[in-house]
């Protein structure tokens, strides 16, 4: 049995944390953009792309209601799951994908964990959290499903 990764945390200095957060995510998809989808996501409506790795703590907190959050709202759910190890793929479903090379991300630009993407099933990226807290409402609020 393997052990799982330490997290580790960093204090930066504001200024510096600013300046690595927008190297960070100056690549991910923005809203208006589109981006083909592609086919592995079959989209085929509404839908809000959850990116999320292990060892990743505020994907843990997510993971609690991101399925009511996606459902409540009307879109389909789909989890592009960066572990490189093992996962029951009953967790989430026909939702749940193992983006193991990284080729989803890509398409994103998703370097940072969790990022939460709204798009519609022709590639129209609407809105999107990096980033996010495992507060339900500011998700919520985030992506404008209010």
């Amino acid at each position: 049995m393997s052990t799982p990764p330490r997290q580790i945390r960093l204090r930066l200095p504001p200024f510096l944390g600013r300046a690595l957060g927008h190297l960070l995510t100056r690549s991910t998809a923005k809203a208006g953009q589109t981006v083909p989808p592609p086919p592995a996501l079959g989209l085929t409506r509404r839908s809000l792309l959850y990116f999320k790795s292990e060892g990743c703590a505020p994907c843990d907190g997510i993971d609690l209601f991101i399925g009511r959050l996606a459902a409540a709202s009307g879109l389909d759910l789909r989890v592009v799951d960066a572990r490189r190890g093992e996962v029951p793929e009953q967790v989430y479903g026909g939702s749940l994908l193992l983006d193991r090379e990284g080729s989803l991300r890509r398409a994103y630009g998703v370097r940072v964990f969790p990022t939460l993407l709204v798009t519609d099933p022709g590639g129209q990226v609407e809105r999107v959290l990096v980033g996010a807290d495992a507060n339900e409402e500011q998700v919520r609020a985030g992506l404008g499903l209010a």
